[in-house]
């Protein structure tokens, strides 16, 4: 959406349903620039009220003025000032040509008069919120109060007030806070001693991390010679089962072998059994010996 259009819508929406004048436009006014749009932030929103309020003219349309040109210079602030006057001007044109007809009427009256606590409440409600983004607290809260007797009681005018805060404000910014800024630092040598104290630790915790990153590698040179050893046996053992079918195989063989030998020895000496016994060592020997001629 065009700014410009965006801007005037806003504020016509403002001035055309606000009732008791400017300072119950302020919730509107907050709720719609700050929260919605967020074109003002809160802090400059305190400011931008206080200067509204000290300037000379319409305080809405001073806040409108000011937050058109913050977002597009004079073109801004025509568009959001007349957003902010037309609807109040032709509302008030109609009152004015048709006023007398109703002035007198009791029904009327009784509206008005209940509209006044909620224009009360209207203006009653941005206090608050203003006042928590014053960070108004129990050491500074004298401050409005006794403004406000001042102004209530005494019928000070509200500029005398601004002006008098602002030059107090002045003050206590010249001498309190640049005092509290000329603080002298830290004399150069405990400044020197601070420094050194804390390269000395900073090079303590990196020699520290650099043992730590030492024996993380050698844990992990470690942990990789255990793998390697644990992958060879598991590789010897994977050979050592590959070899128990064959040696039971060569076994089973061997056996087979060995009973067809004793069966082939039986079946020759049930054939010939003459030819085992002249065979026998024993029998060779006694045929050998002289002493048996």
């Amino acid at each position: 959406m065009n700014i410009y259009l965006d801007t005037f819508k806003s504020f016509a929406k403002i001035g055309a349903f606000t009732l008791g004048g400017g300072y119950a436009m302020l919730p509107l006014i907050e709720d719609e620039v700050v929260r919605k749009k967020q074109w003002v932030k809160n802090e400059e929103f305190l400011d931008l009220v206080a200067i509204a309020q000290s300037a000379p003219g319409v305080f809405a349309v001073n806040i409108s003025i000011f937050v058109g040109y913050k977002l597009k210079g004079v073109k801004g602030a025509i568009a959001c000032t007349l957003g902010s006057v037309l609807p109040s001007f032709f509302i008030i044109l109609l009152i004015a040509l048709f006023f007398h007809q109703f002035k007198d009427n009791e029904v009327a009256e009784k509206i008005f008069k209940g509209i006044r606590p909620a224009v009360v409440a209207l203006i009653a409600a941005p206090v608050f919120r203003l006042a928590k983004a014053a960070k108004i607290n129990r050491y500074n809260v004298w401050i409005p109060v006794v403004c406000a007797l001042l102004i209530w009681l005494l019928g000070i005018s509200p500029i005398w007030i601004i002006l008098i805060a602002g030059v107090a404000g002045y003050v206590y910014g010249k001498f309190y806070l640049e005092e509290e800024a000329n603080i002298p630092p830290a004399p150069k040598d405990e400044t020197e001693r601070i420094a050194a104290e804390a390269i000395k630790k900073a090079k303590k915790e990196e020699q520290n991390l650099k043992e730590i990153q030492k024996k993380i590698e050698k844990a992990q040179k470690l942990q990789e010679k255990a793998r390697r050893q644990q992958e060879e046996a598991q590789r010897k053992e994977a050979e050592m089962r590959q070899m128990i079918p064959e040696a039971q195989q060569k076994a089973q063989k061997a056996r087979a072998e060995a009973e067809k030998r004793k069966e082939e020895r039986r079946r020759v000496q049930a054939e010939e059994p003459n030819l085992f016994s002249a065979l026998d060592p024993r029998r060779v020997r006694e045929d050998n010996d002289p002493s048996n001629d």
